[in-house]
């Protein structure tokens, strides 16, 4: 009975080399890869911005020195 058991319990797990295991990482790794690069494009978006206005209070101050 406890063989028996044992061999139910087997094969309820999924072998590790199954071909359904292997599509269901590979959908975890391109959600993973998706979020990351939508979160470094916003950050060099805010990055972009906060130059943008760093430069423009630059050439504001300096347009101020020669007036």
């Amino acid at each position: 009975m406890f063989r028996l058991k044992q061999a139910q319990n087997l094969e309820s797990h999924p072998h590790p080399h199954d071909p359904t295991r292997k599509g269901s990482i590979f959908v975890e790794y391109l959600l993973l890869v998706t979020i990351v690069g939508i979160g470094v494009i916003v950050g060099i978006s805010c990055v972009r911005m906060a130059l943008n206005n760093e430069l423009f209070d630059l050439a504001n101050a300096i347009n101020a020195i020669n007036c």
